[in-house]
C-alpha cells in the first residue's frame, strides 16, 4: 500500500472510531446508563458494610477505583438515602396531633450495644477506646459533658471552636443529625442520623463510655413538663 493508501485507511479508521464513539455518547444521552451499587453483605444488624469515607474524600476521584469499590460506595450511599425521614407529628382523625417521642423517652428505651454497631460507621474517622488517638476526628471517649472543641492535641476547625458550650445529650442529638446544618463550616463531612432512634441509641453508647457524662433527661411526662434528670 502506497502512501496516499495509508492516509486514507487512517481517516478512515479515525471516522469510524469518531463515530462509535459519538453514537455511544448520544443513546447515553437518550437513555442514561446507571450502575447501581449492591451490597456485598449485610451483617445481623442489617447494616451496610463500612466504608472508608475518609479514604475516599482524600484520594477522590481516585480512591475509589480499585475493583468494586465504587459500588460499594454507591450502595452506601444510597442506603443512607433510603432511610426512612422522620414527619413531624401531624393531627389524627380526631383533631388531636400525634405524640413524638422525646429525646429522654428515646434515650431510656435506648439499646446502647445497638448503638455501638451503628457508631461502626464512625470508626474511620473516631476512635472510641479510653486514651485513644485522635484520627481525622478527635477520640470520643468520654465526648457526652466534655467542653465542645476541648479534646487535647486535635486540630479543631474554626467553625467547631466557635460552637461554645458542652456536648449535652441535645446538642449530640442535633449535631449528629446533621453536622453541616447545626455547625455550618465544619470540616465533618457525615451526612449523618436521619432516624431519630438510631441517634438516641448512639449517644446511649457514647454516654456510657468515661464518667463524665451528665444524668440522662427525664423522658417528659404525660401532662407536658420534664421531670429531673435521672440515669
Amino acid at each position: 500500500m502506497d502512501k496516499e493508501g495509508w492516509k486514507v485507511a487512517w481517516i478512515a479508521a479515525a471516522g469510524a472510531a469518531a463515530v462509535i464513539w459519538g453514537g455511544d455518547w448520544f443513546a447515553d444521552q437518550l437513555i442514561p446508563t446507571t450502575y447501581p451499587g449492591q451490597l456485598a453483605f449485610k451483617g445481623a444488624d442489617n447494616l451496610p458494610p463500612a466504608v472508608d469515607l475518609a479514604a475516599v474524600q482524600r484520594g477522590w476521584p481516585s480512591g475509589v477505583d480499585g475493583p468494586g469499590q465504587r459500588g460499594r460506595l454507591m450502595a452506601y450511599m444510597q442506603n443512607i438515602e433510603r432511610q426512612p425521614v422522620p414527619r413531624p407529628a401531624v393531627a389524627a382523625a380526631g383533631g388531636a396531633p400525634r405524640e413524638v417521642a422525646d429525646l429522654g423517652t428515646l434515650l431510656a428505651s435506648a439499646d446502647a450495644a445497638s448503638g455501638e454497631s451503628k457508631a461502626r460507621v464512625c470508626t474511620t474517622c473516631h476512635s472510641f477506646d479510653q486514651g485513644g488517638p485522635n484520627r481525622i476526628g478527635p477520640n470520643l471517649w468520654g465526648v457526652v459533658g466534655r467542653k465542645i472543641a476541648s479534646h487535647g492535641g486535635f486540630a479543631y476547625s474554626p467553625a467547631m471552636k466557635s460552637h461554645q458550650g458542652s456536648w449535652t445529650y441535645e446538642r449530640l442529638d442535633s449535631f449528629l443529625a446533621s453536622p453541616a446544618k447545626d455547625v455550618p463550616g465544619t470540616k465533618m463531612s457525615f451526612a449523618g442520623l436521619r432516624r431519630p432512634a438510631d441517634r438516641a441509641a448512639v449517644i446511649k453508647y457514647l454516654a456510657n463510655m468515661g464518667p463524665g457524662a451528665p444524668p440522662l433527661p427525664q423522658p417528659m411526662a404525660a401532662a407536658g413538663g420534664p421531670g429531673k434528670g435521672a440515669r
